[in-house]
């Protein structure tokens, strides 16, 4: 069996508070992903996805997952198979597992191209995930295909997938809560075709559920369940805590700085407060690791300096986040250089 997909994507998340259920919309800057963003996600067992509707409060805070490791959003033609995608122009790539998915992004959609693993599997014709603008009850069907080899056979995928908004709400996970949040209900049939002394088709079905949150390039959660002619169910979910991008949290900074970058031995964050918080500062690592940690940092309304020591670490990509009351408010990749 060609093992299936889904369509967690991994980005840039910013945890931003807000009291009201306004009926969120989804646009081409607020989700497209872009390149530099990264970011640590979790594989996580499935649970029920909860109701549909508006003013929905989806409670995750109970899911306990394994890291994938860190996932970058970069240019395709810095991952090994970018000739097979020449359409795309975002790749989502975790060198650890040498896994990538590749997208293309528009102002009026988002387009699966296809994935790259111990397979490649290009679409000739790609997969629509999500239209712009998008809000609740808006819902289209797209027909997409590809073609691709496993083992000495060459089989052709093809599938339809109907996309519906189909609530929002508050959404609560392990990384935190999330207000204002679209779902989205992914409904995909798909076959995997091919001759192999006689002709052989696999079909799958996959019910799966999204929420997204204007402002954040990726999923924040996700839930699937996955059945086909060959075996199932198979279900799961996952989720995103520890994510760098280069926004910030509007209701908590003013303005954010990080320098020098790349730096050898101190970096120095300025950043201004709208109002006094608490603040907590953490370095992660290219494995998603917390390598440095500063708690109940003195931060007050208006203008801070922090300055931190680096020069302990080894040279790599590191992600510095500023934490206030629990929320993230600012996440920046940084280079350390020896």
């Amino acid at each position: 069996m060609i093992k299936p997909f889904t369509h967690f994507m991994i980005g840039s998340l910013i945890l931003i508070s807000s009291a009201s259920f306004a009926q969120p919309v989804l646009t081409a800057t607020g989700i497209n992903p872009v390149i530099g963003e990264s970011s640590t996600s979790y594989t996580a067992a499935y649970v029920a996805p909860g109701g549909s509707g508006p003013g929905q409060t989806w409670n995750f805070s109970s899911m306990s997952g394994t890291s994938t490791g860190l996932t970058s959003v970069v240019a395709p033609s810095s991952t090994p198979h970018a000739a097979s995608f020449p359409n795309a122009n975002i790749s989502f790539y975790n060198p650890t597992s040498a896994y990538a998915s590749y997208y293309k992004t528009s102002t009026t959609a988002l387009q699966n191209y296809g994935t790259a693993g111990t397979v490649v599997i290009p679409y000739t014709n790609p997969e629509d995930m999500l239209h712009f603008p998008f809000t609740y009850l808006n819902t289209f069907t797209d027909a997409w295909t590809g073609q691709f080899q496993s083992g000495t056979y060459t089989y052709t995928r093809k599938g339809t997938t109907t996309v519906t908004a189909d609530g929002y709400g508050t959404l609560i996970t392990p990384g935190g809560t999330f207000t204002n949040v679209l779902r989205v209900h992914f409904v995909e049939n798909y076959t995997d075709s091919t001759f192999a002394g006689s002709s052989l088709i696999i079909t799958y079905h996959n019910d799966e559920y999204m929420w997204y949150k204007e402002g954040v390039h990726v999923q924040i959660a996700f839930l699937y369940t996955l059945t086909s002619s060959s075996g199932g169910p198979f279900t799961g979910g996952g989720y995103t805590t520890t994510a760098a991008g280069i926004e910030n949290g509007p209701d908590m900074v003013n303005s954010y700085n990080l320098y020098p970058n790349p730096a050898t031995d101190q970096v120095n964050i300025d950043f201004s407060l709208i109002k006094n918080q608490q603040a907590s500062v953490q370095i992660f690592n290219a494995l998603g690791q917390c390598v440095k940690s500063i708690q109940n940092v003195d931060a007050t309304q208006g203008a801070n300096t922090l300055q931190l020591d680096v020069a302990d670490m080894p040279k790599g990509i590191y992600v510095a986040q500023i934490m206030l009351q629990n929320n993230v408010a600012v996440k920046q990749r940084f280079v350390v250089a020896k």
